[in-house]
């Protein structure tokens, strides 16, 4: 991303996270790049099982670091047919690909599996119950990569986003995926639980990242 993260949040002012909740984990490409920047644990939720499957040794690995092979919207129980995408799953969203279709022509979403969803607060509330208490206490920076199923992520939160100081999630402004929301979207849900936007990027495809900050954690008043 062209803004570096963890180096604007220190410019900020703002303390270092000391822990992620990444929702739309992939692989865990990030998962090196948190470590190097001092986060201490993690939990890191992706739906398809053979990138989970990865992800899930790199956690085992790390004490405190947590995987969830869960599909995150904004309620729990609700079968989805989950568009799955050629590049190895990493543009597949339960979205229907759109503008994604022209943008990246070379990336094929032929595949579809049936999953089933489950709101955020659900799946810390488990966690919690399960062990893995001290991981969800520390959780303070909330990163989605959904491919436009972050509104619903955030929809699904709940009491989860109390502790949350720092929101990087992706953006589009070009409807890559049918019933993406746009930034004006994200901004009027995050705007009354404490949030302003900090940074904001797009690439020529009209679509990139925003970081949201919580004022009270920037002494803003």
């Amino acid at each position: 991303m062209p803004f570096n993260l963890f180096q604007t949040l220190r410019e900020l002012g703002l303390p270092a996270p000391r822990g992620v909740l990444q929702v739309g984990a992939s692989y865990g490409q990030e998962m090196t790049w948190f470590v190097e920047n001092g986060i201490q644990a993690g939990v890191f939720i992706e739906p398809l099982p053979e990138p989970f499957a990865v992800l899930s040794q790199s956690c085992l690995q790390r004490p405190n670091f947590v995987a969830v092979n869960a599909l995150c919207s904004e309620r729990s129980g609700e079968r989805v047919s989950f568009h799955v995408a050629s590049n190895g799953g990493q543009s597949s969203s339960m979205l229907a690909p759109k503008n994604h279709l022209q943008e990246f022509d070379f990336v094929r979403f032929d595949q579809k599996v049936e999953l089933v969803s489950n709101r955020l607060d659900h799946v810390i509330d488990f966690l919690r119950a399960n062990g893995h208490a001290p991981a969800c206490d520390a959780l303070d920076l909330l990163y989605m990569d959904t491919q436009g199923a972050e509104l619903k992520v955030l929809h699904g939160a709940g009491a989860v986003m109390q502790n949350i100081n720092v929101v990087l999630t992706e953006v589009t402004r070009n409807q890559m995926y049918d019933g993406a929301p746009e930034l004006g979207d994200l901004m009027a849900f995050l705007q009354p639980l404490g949030f302003t936007l900090n940074n904001i990027n797009f690439d020529r495809h009209h679509h990139g990242d925003a970081l949201f900050v919580r004022k009270q954690a920037i002494h803003i008043h």
